[in-house]
């Protein structure tokens, strides 16, 4: 019997994984797995669904998560519209509320009942879109690109029109106005009016006695508003020109921040003899010119942005710590302060982040940095914070008509999402992940752990649970990660942290070994992981690269060297790790520099000449082949043995991807295609992907460790398609959520681990169809057995971001800023006349409960993190 519940649950994750679903459905059983494994448990049902998305769906795509890693339904996530390649710089919606429009080098519409993609219309510019406006009969939209052109779209026929710069004397674009016949694209000068088939029909010059242009908004021809500013981003005192029935009204002088109705009728704002209080004016008709009818006292701050709620019932203004909301008809005014350490900044003049209302104004919610922040409208109070996006959101917009009570939020991150305000309090599985984008991965095959680079820590991953189990760094603050590496036994991680070189114990989460050098720019391990060699970059005039050898773990030096370059690049060891190969620059020529790797001994130069010689990008060792290595350029890979100093051959084509026997290797140009080249001969023995031009993306390509499989991550279409190195026949094509930063496989060839830039590490198992064991090894992982998941929990324990020395330094510190912010409460009372909320804010600001643990001031903190099940 199936109940309701599950039905909703996978109805819910379908629609979350609608805009994927609709250009991937062979990502349906991914999508599934992904969304639905924490419930796998709970409801009988859906647990048969995994299991046969586990089994049926391996035939449209082999790539299966091993664990939870797609946002779960039942949470406040309605949809997540993804589409664009780049940042959505904008979007509206259309006056019936069915429609978002969104652009970044296209348009994309979106309807708003099915998250469906609806119109995708691609101008084919070169630059990014900005400034979208809509006609008030929907039938028309427009913006216009960094590099001053603008596109008119017909939203019923698809049909467009790309007009070049008309302004004089090729000023900036800096705005646009549409209306049902007209656009009108405007600089800080001029405007010029088009009529709808594009044909210009008057272009107006700017007195120039008169301040530039910052905005215009048309009602019609005859009716408009120009803003006019000093030129200065400094000056914030603006002018507001009103025409009606092209008369122009006397000018309004204001400062900052001001909204007008949507009938044209009443503006609010700050006015110079009122101070920071808000303002409301009317127009009056004879003369034309706009009166004081009401203040709204109790404003002490300054505000960088006033909004009107949707329903214009409330008013909302922004000020650098937070947001102050008016109700209108009584005039009470609620203050909302952000989270200490948190500010709002103004972007540009009259625009700064956003805060909207829920229906019946019950919550407030705001949109800052990459987090939406939810107040509750009565107390005042904040009441959650959410990691809404990855990326810093752009645009908020509520939501509130009919049985609609969302919000809708643009990022950076490339998405546009629509969020639930009925389920904003749900309790959802998290996905953990990093704060900052995942630079490198290194996976310990023994310990099936992965260390992570990011910019701020080291993460540490179960790849089992697909958990983060702990972040390591040694600075109290602001500690600057560069590299990573683990141990292939994980009891140890090296890493580069604020110019110093870090030894930990990973059981332990402590600092083992620690030496200044900085400027790191590798790390890697040789003689079975006893010895790290760190290799830096030195030298004033002449530039030099630094290798140093130390033991492991006790971080010992053995030896070092160094040698002169031209540009940085890697020092690799040899297949055999007897040698050393530095590549260096002396007398102008590019040459090898060879070392001992027990010693650190120079045994010799080799100056590089050999046929069709390029400056080469990489070096690797040829596996199987002692003292062989290869340097890659544009055009080939070229072999040469360091030990004998013999060039060998050139393989056209290479680039620098081989099996672990040496013959075989990988070419993946830029432009597109994939092939299988045979290295002994330099021949193409098969064809994954054909030559077709798919654009110049970011492009990844590698075997897997057992050579099984080719692995293929384009960045434009955002997906990693998996072919059979036997068949090249493709079993996956996958599509990540977010763009892939780096890519490793587990040492069995049975998983992929994927780091995104938004901070998360995904598990993928690659469970071929024509393997039927693989089956049996997907059933025993964690997420699909509950003994098994108990078991794994208790594997490690928690590591903490610092020592016990460390943490009573820290509490001092925190009490002398505790001091220190007394005395700054103490001024707000007696200069400021601070509101009690501001007096409690301040008070508070240092010691604040988070849902994840503690958290001691935004500039000191301490967290602690609970993987599930850990203790």
């Amino acid at each position: 019997m199936i109940n309701r519940k599950e039905i909703m649950l996978v109805a819910d994750a379908l629609r979350l994984g609608g805009a994927i679903l609709m250009n991937h459905p062979q990502m349906l059983g991914p999508q599934l797995v992904g969304r639905l494994l924490p419930e796998m448990g709970s409801y009988p049902n859906v647990k048969k669904l995994l299991e046969q998305c586990d089994t049926e769906g391996l035939d449209h795509c082999a790539l299966m998560p091993a664990s939870h890693c797609f946002h779960t339904p039942g949470g406040p996530l309605k949809y997540s519209l993804e589409g664009h390649q780049f940042a959505v710089f904008g979007y509206q919606l259309t006056a019936d509320f069915r429609y978002i429009v969104s652009i970044s080098n296209k348009f994309v519409t979106w309807d708003l009942s099915t998250s469906d993609m609806s119109r995708e219309v691609i101008p084919n510019i070169e630059g990014i879109l900005q400034g979208l406006v809509i006609s008030p009969d929907n039938r028309y939209c427009a913006a216009f690109s960094n590099i001053n052109q603008t596109i008119l779209l017909n939203m019923l026929t698809n049909e467009f029109q790309i007009f070049e710069n008309p302004l004089e004397d090729s000023e900036n674009i800096t705005g646009l106005s549409l209306l049902n016949t007209h656009l009108i694209v405007y600089g800080h000068h001029s405007w010029v009016l088009f009529n709808i088939n594009g044909d210009i029909e008057e272009k107006t010059v700017h007195p120039h006695e008169l301040k530039p242009i910052l905005h215009m908004y048309f009602d019609s021809l005859q009716d408009y508003t120009i803003v006019l500013w000093s030129g200065s981003l400094d000056e914030t005192r603006m002018q507001w020109l009103t025409h009606i029935d092209g008369e122009a009204a006397t000018p309004l002088e204001f400062d900052g921040a001001l909204a007008i109705t949507a009938d044209r009728e009443k503006v609010f704002t700050l006015v110079e003899q009122h101070e920071n209080c808000l303002v409301e004016l009317t127009m009056s008709k004879s003369p034309l010119e706009w009166a004081v009818t009401r203040v709204y006292e109790g404003n002490n701050d300054k505000l960088i942005q006033l909004q009107f709620s949707q329903n214009e019932m409330y008013i909302v203004g922004t000020f650098m710590f937070g947001f102050k909301v008016w109700n209108l008809e009584s005039g009470r005014m609620v203050t909302l302060l952000l989270p200490e350490g948190i500010r709002n900044i103004s972007t540009k003049l009259l625009e700064s982040n956003s805060c909207v209302l829920s229906k019946d104004a019950i919550y407030a919610i705001a949109g800052v940095r990459k987090n939406l922040y939810v107040w509750d409208m009565i107390k005042g109070e904040l009441l959650k914070n959410l990691d809404a996006h990855f990326g810093r959101i752009i645009k908020i917009q509520s939501l509130t008509i009919g049985n609609w009570n969302s919000v809708i939020t643009s990022s950076i991150d490339r998405t546009v999402k629509v969020w639930n305000i009925n389920n904003i309090f749900e309790q959802v599985h998290v996905i953990d992940r990093h704060e900052l984008q995942i630079d490198s991965i290194s996976i310990s095959p023994e310990a099936y752990i992965a260390a992570t680079s990011t910019r701020n820590c080291v993460g540490v991953w179960d790849l089992r649970l697909g958990k983060l189990i702990g972040k390591l760094a040694d600075s109290p603050l602001g500690a600057i990660v560069t590299h990573a590496v683990v141990t292939k036994s994980g009891r140890n991680i090296i890493s580069a942290e604020s110019g110093f070189l870090l030894i930990w114990n990973v059981h332990e989460g402590k600092v083992i070994f620690k030496e200044t050098q900085d400027s790191i720019k590798q790390i890697f391990l040789i003689e079975k992981d006893t010895v790290v060699i760190t290799v830096s970059k030195v030298g004033g005039a002449e530039l030099r690269e630094l290798a140093i050898a130390r033991s492991v773990p006790s971080g010992e030096k053995i030896f070092e060297f160094e040698f002169p370059i031209k540009t940085l690049r890697d020092v690799i060891p040899t297949s055999d790790e007897t040698l050393l190969v530095g590549p260096g620059f002396e007398k102008l020529k590019d040459t090898l520099y060879i070392f001992n790797s027990k010693t650190g001994l120079l045994m010799h130069k080799i100056v590089l000449k050999y046929p069709n010689f390029k400056d080469y990008t990489s070096l690797l060792p040829m596996p199987r082949r002692a003292t062989q290595i290869a340097l890659i350029d544009s055009d080939k890979g070229n072999i040469l043995d360091v030990k004998s100093k013999k060039f060998i051959r050139s393989v056209p084509k290479w680039g620098g991807q081989c099996t672990r026997d040496g013959k075989f290797g990988l070419y993946a140009p830029g432009r597109g295609g994939l092939e299988l080249l045979e290295l002994k001969h330099g021949k193409s023995v098969r064809t994954f992907i054909p030559k077709v031009a798919e654009g110049v993306f970011t492009i990844m390509c590698m075997f897997n460790r057992t050579n099984e499989y080719v692995l293929y991550y384009h960045g434009g279409r955002k997906t990693i398609r998996v072919f059979r190195t036997a068949d090249a026949k493709m079993i996956a094509n996958y599509r990540v959520p977010a763009e892939l930063s780096s890519i490793d496989s587990t040492s069995d060839g049975k998983s992929l681990v994927l780091g995104t830039v938004d901070g998360c590490v995904t598990v993928l198992v690659l469970a071929d169809p024509a393997k039927p064991e693989i089956k049996d090894y997907m059933k025993e992982l964690p997420s699909r057995n509950e003994e098994i998941a108990r078991r794994e929990a208790k594997r490690f324990t928690q590591i903490y971001f610092k020592t016990a020395a460390k943490l009573v330094a820290l509490a001092h510190r925190v009490h002398n800023a505790g001091e220190s912010r007394k005395d700054d409460v103490y001024k707000a009372e007696t200069n400021q006349d601070a509101s009690k909320d501001q007096q409690a804010h301040l008070e508070k600001s240092y010691t604040t409960d988070t849902e994840s643990g503690i958290t001691i001031s935004s500039e000191h903190t301490l967290t602690e993190q609970r993987a599930n099940g850990m203790k």
